[in-house]
């Protein structure tokens, strides 16, 4: 096979997108030899990704200053275009995907961009001038090869904002996300061998007490304030020593803000306890009785997949994205935007859990998320984009 290099341009390298092109990029690279050179802002993020792939060889990094605007960023698009061979690029979500199309749009390399996010509210393009923006994302993002919507949600969604892509020249074809069930397995053998902090011995937490997590940013689209609303509710209907939450400490969403609120509540401090963020979330999935993910809204989130396919219990919300990956399974599901319906979700799982569901349900997780399927299809995109 002919040593194909793929730029991957990305705003920032975290969270879903980060779990993304680990799963998906190390199966192109051992697999089917592809080669990549990431471009993405300079930062803690893009240097804690550069170490998640220090076995990577040929891998290569282009550096963007750090919060610099979107003029700069196309600027180094078109120079790192100008001075290095690609065969493809594959671009990381939709801002990343129109300043790599802005920079690329006099060039002929093959270009694939993934949707990561879906647009809300009201389907709204943010910021000023809407109008402008939207009819320019329309215009130079038609021109690519290939936009790939992570979730059928996540398609209609930006079809409903962009309806000219249905026209062409761009194809519009949408591949779930999935989870490397190798490696979550590797994660698991290498926490039952001990290597790992135990959260109970930790935090003194008894046995009888449910044990939940929260694993995403502190931002209202993951509904971290909606969750803070349902633990006070937990406190003020008697549950206050029958539940606690561990929650990873992302400094990228409103970290300061939330800490902060919660030091201030003396409902909130005896109920939460927070740890710090790591590389590998298969540990911290074992050893809570449910992860909660109480998002506003999502495009196709890996966190439940990987939970479910542990069999640990998921309490999430129907929103769009959440809501497709959570359909037939043994989760409980509250109403989005609704911290009454969240308490009462958790009460109802603190009362009556459903761990046995969720363990017979793992051997249908795995089949269901198994990333082979997806990495297939990629790879067709791939190799026909490549000439191959």
């Amino acid at each position: 096979m002919k040593d194909h290099r793929v730029l991957v341009p990305v705003s920032h390298p975290l969270g879903g997108i980060r779990t993304y092109m680990l799963y998906y990029f190390r199966r192109l690279h051992e697999e089917s030899g592809y080669r990549f050179t990431f471009l993405s802002e300079a930062g803690n993020a893009f240097e804690t990704f550069k170490r998640d792939l220090i076995d990577w060889e040929g891998t290569e990094y282009v550096e963007v200053p750090p919060k610099c605007g979107s003029k700069t960023v196309i600027q180094i698009l078109r120079q790192t275009l100008k001075t290095q061979s690609f065969s493809l690029i594959h671009s990381q979500g939709l801002k990343a995907g129109t300043e790599t199309a802005i920079a690329n749009y006099f060039g002929n390399i093959p270009h694939l961009i993934t949707l990561h996010d879906v647009i809300l509210p009201q389907n709204a393009i943010p910021g000023r001038f809407k109008w402008l923006k939207k009819k320019i994302i329309s215009l130079v993002t038609r021109r690519a090869s290939f936009i790939v919507p992570v979730s059928h949600d996540c398609e209609v969604n930006h079809l409903q904002i962009f309806p000219v892509w249905q026209r062409g020249p761009v194809r519009v074809k949408t591949i779930l996300n999935g989870i490397d069930l190798e490696r979550l397995e590797h994660s698991r053998l290498r926490f039952e061998s001990g290597q790992a902090t135990r959260l109970r011995e930790q935090f003194g937490i008894g046995d009888r007490v449910v044990l939940g997590g929260f694993f995403g940013r502190f931002m209202p689209q993951k509904g971290i304030d909606l969750l803070l609303k349902a633990l006070e509710l937990l406190v003020d209907r008697g549950f206050a020593d029958r539940f606690r939450l561990v929650a990873t400490q992302d400094r990228n969403g409103f970290f300061d803000e939330t800490l902060k609120l919660v030091a201030e509540n003396p409902k909130l401090i005896r109920m939460i306890h927070f740890i710090e963020s790591v590389p590998d979330i298969v540990p911290l999935l074992l050893q809570v009785d449910a992860t909660i993910i109480p998002s506003r809204w999502e495009a196709c989130p890996i966190l439940p997949m990987e939970s479910l396919v542990l069999g640990v219990p998921v309490i999430g919300s129907d929103c769009i994205g959440l809501r497709e990956v959570l359909s037939a399974t043994p989760s409980l599901v509250h109403q989005h935007d609704n911290p009454e319906s969240l308490a009462a979700t958790l009460i109802r799982f603190i009362e009556s859990p459903t761990t046995n569901a969720a363990k017979c349900y793992a051997v249908q997780a795995a089949q269901r998320f198994d990333i082979r399927s997806a990495t297939n299809q990629l790879l067709e995109i791939y190799r026909l984009l490549c000439g191959e």
